[in-house]
């Protein structure tokens, strides 16, 4: 029996998933989630065997997970489902070591096959991702772009490191206000519920605000959260 961890936002796509697992006497789907949090909260606790993630979820990119999936569940293979993902997720992914990247439209009827072939030891990788993911490391190792890139109907490739964070470790460089407002923005706190916990002017939060994204260079709140996921600043448990 094949113990599994369902995190998918999509309610079309995880009506198929379940479908497709709950006819088989091989698989058992312990628990659905809907976003990082569900992901790292679920699989902490269950500890299945393999964990499906989509790409796309709230908090936090489905190939940022496996590193902090790994501290609390070792054993437990991450598959990432995606139905459109940049050459920089790609390489996230693999770079975090996924057990399988499996595309939605195309490979989703084989999933039963893909996810037995991992728990036996093994990795997938959708064809019409792997000729990218090829390309991708081949690029990284010569230094330079490959013009393998420029396919036809997408764009080039301008750096597979682009959008990586900006500062690491918060706790260096930002203050213990700072520190606080940036946890309880993870936590999904509103300007006027920090504002209250913390005993500030509403205005004084905003200016805390500013100066974060100031210091870490992050632009936005969503961005903030998945900061604070990402650095442990807001808790699993």
């Amino acid at each position: 029996m094949i113990k599994v961890v369902v995190i998918e936002g999509q309610k079309e796509m995880k009506d198929r998933i379940a479908s497709i697992l709950s006819v088989r006497e091989d698989f058992q789907v312990l628990a659905y989630g809907k976003d990082a949090y569900d992901a790292l909260k679920l699989i902490g606790r269950l500890k299945p065997d393999i964990a499906i993630l989509d790409n796309h979820l709230e908090y936090m990119e489905g190939e940022e997970i496996p590193p902090l999936l790994r501290a609390r569940s070792p054993a437990t293979a991450a598959v990432i489902l995606t139905a459109k993902t940049s050459d920089f997720q790609l390489h996230k992914a693999v770079a975090n070591e996924v057990s399988g990247l499996v595309h939605k439209e195309t490979d989703l009827d084989s999933l039963p096959w893909i996810l037995k072939c991992i728990s036996d030891g093994g990795c997938f990788i959708s064809p019409s991702l792997a000729a990218r993911v090829i390309h991708i490391f081949a690029a990284e190792n010569r230094n330079t772009i490959s013009p393998c890139f420029n396919l036809p109907g997408r764009a080039p490739l301008k750096s597979v490191k682009e959008k990586v964070p900006a500062r690491e470790d918060p706790a260096r460089y930002l203050s213990k206000t700072e520190l606080q407002i940036l946890t309880r923005i993870g936590e999904g706190n509103s300007s006027d519920e920090i504002a209250d916990n913390l005993h500030l002017a509403i205005g004084t939060v905003r200016n805390y605000i500013s100066a974060l994204m100031h210091k870490t260079g992050l632009r936005n709140r969503s961005q903030m959260v998945r900061y604070a996921f990402k650095y442990g600043l807001v808790p699993f448990a």
